[in-house]
């Protein structure tokens, strides 16, 4: 019965240590807490922008996104029409060597082979007359030509 009690006593020892560096622990952080802080002045707040946004300005961003969104969808298809000698006509409209198509820039019509070179931050795309979809009207004038 003797050690029982000893190991008891023992036992209230340690947990009164224990609580007693716990206690001590929460008192140091109290101190820390207690130490005045110093913020921002009132100019300097006044300064500062609001952080929240009003409802006419999140609709507004709101709206500009989803147009964004819609242009980002659509596809940007190119149709090779015709070609008439050194013009070529694409989606409804007459370019020449050089012109910009969209992010494209034509660099070469072929007459012969019935195609045209779009060029674009390394990219090469080719567009062909097609005798199924589109009227292939192809002309060449020789006069002005050189080969």
């Amino acid at each position: 019965m003797g050690h029982k009690l000893l190991i008891a006593l023992f036992g209230c020892i340690l947990i009164t240590l224990s609580a007693k560096s716990q206690f001590e622990d929460i008192d140091k952080l109290i101190e820390k807490i207690k130490i005045p802080r110093h913020g921002l002045t009132k100019e300097q707040i006044a300064k500062l922008k609001n952080p929240f946004i009003d409802q006419r300005t999140l609709k507004k961003i709101v709206i500009k996104q989803k147009i964004i969104n819609k242009l980002k969808r659509k596809k940007f298809t190119l149709r090779l029409l015709s070609i008439f000698d050194n013009r070529a006509k694409i989606n409804d409209r007459w370019y020449k060597i050089g012109d910009k198509i969209g992010s494209y820039r034509l660099s070469y019509i072929d007459p012969d082979q019935a195609f045209v070179i779009l060029k674009a931050k390394g990219k090469q795309l080719r567009l062909f007359l097609h005798k199924h979809k589109y009227k292939r009207s192809l002309f060449q004038i020789s006069e002005g030509r050189k080969k």
